[in-house]
């Protein structure tokens, strides 16, 4: 891959001056993704927007949201680490139309090829940055009484104008605060919306039988600090295998569904379940939150 790390590509951006900073604080309830629709629909795709004070709610959040990463031709071809997303394409392109070579110089053409490949099987190791930092929460009950109304939104996202502390001990703080879906900047969206929504996780799957994995990108609307719902409809491939877990007639039925979820992969992950471009991601990173 191009990048180590989403930051390294945050960071790539910004030196090629593709990247705007917001240092001022912004509402993730709609007043966010309203100042990055007009960027995206500016010409060329605008550039991509790094929000450094989030707030959520009216407090400011542990983490700092990009959007826009790729939304543009330029930038979707930095993250695969080519000239233009067309080089990208037709190299994937003579990978996958290669023939049986039909002389010595076309075998040797092939064996490069075959061995720009050897990484690509996925390496299963037991520790990795994802695990620095692990919060363990207790199951939730079960729910009984009815979900809270929605907010009036009309009044939504004025938390952000009120004046914050910038000092170097309130960011310190923040930034150390136990991560929860309740001080993690996912945005809502549009004014009807029925909440706040991560648009674009890559949610893994695995299915109890085969051991099969998939990864999707299913809409996931936040309800409390701990809980969240799934949004795959039934012909997808994480309900398949959320139907297989759940069915009565399995010896041991689970009262829970088996799934990881990714909030802020690298580019080209990223890309594999969806073709979608424009994208907007909490920038989480176990290493050196200061660095930012």
């Amino acid at each position: 891959m191009a990048f180590d790390s989403f930051r390294d590509f945050v960071n790539a951006l910004d030196r090629a001056g593709e990247l705007k900073r917001i240092a001022q604080p912004v509402a993730t309830e709609l007043e966010i993704t309203e100042i990055a629709d007009r960027e995206m629909k500016s010409p060329g795709g605008g550039k991509a927007l790094l929000f450094e004070q989030p707030t959520v709610n009216g407090a400011v959040s542990p983490f700092p949201v990009a959007i826009n990463t790729m939304g543009s031709p330029k930038r979707m071809a930095m993250s695969l680490g080519a000239n233009s997303v067309d080089e990208a394409a037709a190299e994937l392109g003579s990978l996958m139309k290669a023939k049986p070579p039909a002389s010595f110089r076309e075998a040797i053409k092939l064996l490069g090829q075959a061995l720009d490949l050897r990484h690509v099987k996925p390496k299963v190791v037991k520790d990795g940055p994802c695990k620095e930092v692990i919060r363990k929460f207790d199951a939730p009950p079960a729910r009984t009484e009815p979900w809270p109304k929605a907010v009036d939104i009309l009044n939504v996202g004025q938390a952000s104008r009120l004046s914050l502390s910038s000092s170097e001990n309130n960011i310190r703080d923040r930034r150390d605060a136990c991560p929860t879906l309740a001080n993690l900047p996912i945005l809502k969206c549009w004014p009807l919306d029925g909440g706040r929504f991560i648009t674009l996780p890559c949610v893994v799957t695995q299915d109890p039988d085969t051991g099969e994995r998939n990864v999707g990108m299913y809409r996931i609307q936040i309800y409390d600090d701990h809980t969240t719902g799934m949004h795959w409809q039934l012909q997808k491939v994480g309900a398949r295998m959320d139907a297989v877990i759940m069915k009565p007639a399995r010896a041991c039925p689970s009262p829970y569904s088996s799934a990881a979820i990714r909030f802020s992969p690298l580019p080209p992950p990223r890309r594999c379940p969806t073709a979608s471009m424009n994208s907007c991601w909490p920038v989480i990173c176990a290493k050196n939150p200061s660095n930012w």
